[in-house]
């Protein structure tokens, strides 16, 4: 590089190496047939948003436990993944907020964490191994998917199509004409959900000081 520049061929600015650890790289396997096609998705759904001139936005995919075409790919903006934490600096001060990703923390109640507390004690003492050498490209192990993925049947944008389906039969139901017993129970159901949704999203939501007046 200091040979070019000195012979006028290089005119870009001046480069400094840098140093990376790639031991975590050089000891994991190489990618599964699963991994790839996941990774190539997201990389098609970045891509679009590139092209669509998005900002702020996260290349999602769901349905994964399904075929790959059939996997549901959307772009999704990071502010509807936000909520506000509001922190009180000082005695009398104004609170302020600070957005923050909402936690997605372990599923206790998931059926990917009760099949592992049921095999717990057999993963102390036996083998497990559903491919006994390296990642397999071809035969009957090439396209399996993580345990985690296979127990589960959740499917987050599906759901929330699901959810979108009973508010519009809803609106559907209670409209100007429908009887008083109708709206009333659609009140109190919805006053229910409401109340439900506002605890538990509370943690998120609420005031957190930042000390202890006593």
């Amino acid at each position: 590089m200091n040979k070019r520049a000195k012979e006028g061929k290089y005119k870009g600015k001046k480069l400094s190496s840098v140093c990376h650890f790639f031991g975590y790289q050089a000891r994991g396997s190489l990618p599964s047939n699963f991994d790839c096609d996941y990774a190539y998705v997201l990389g098609h759904i970045s891509m679009h948003i590139l092209v669509a001139g998005l900002n702020g936005y996260m290349a999602t995919v769901t349905n994964l436990n399904d075929l790959t075409n059939k996997w549901r790919c959307a772009a999704v903006p990071l502010t509807a993944m936000m909520s506000v934490k509001r922190h009180l600096r000082s005695p009398g001060a104004v609170p302020t907020g600070k957005p923050v990703i909402h936690p997605s923390p372990v599923d206790l109640q998931g059926k990917a964490y009760a099949v592992l507390r049921e095999k717990a004690s057999s993963f102390l003492l036996d083998d497990f191994y559903r491919t006994p050498g390296g990642i397999q490209f071809n035969g009957f192990e090439a396209d399996v998917k993580p345990i985690t993925l296979t127990v589960e049947d959740q499917d987050y944008l599906g759901d929330i199509e699901i959810l979108q389906e009973y508010l519009e039969k809803v609106r559907s139901m209670v409209k100007p004409g429908c009887s008083r017993e109708i709206l009333k129970a659609a009140i109190n159901s919805m006053s229910s959900v409401k109340d439900v949704l506002e605890v538990m999203s509370a943690p998120l939501n609420t005031e957190l000081p930042l000390y202890n007046l006593n």
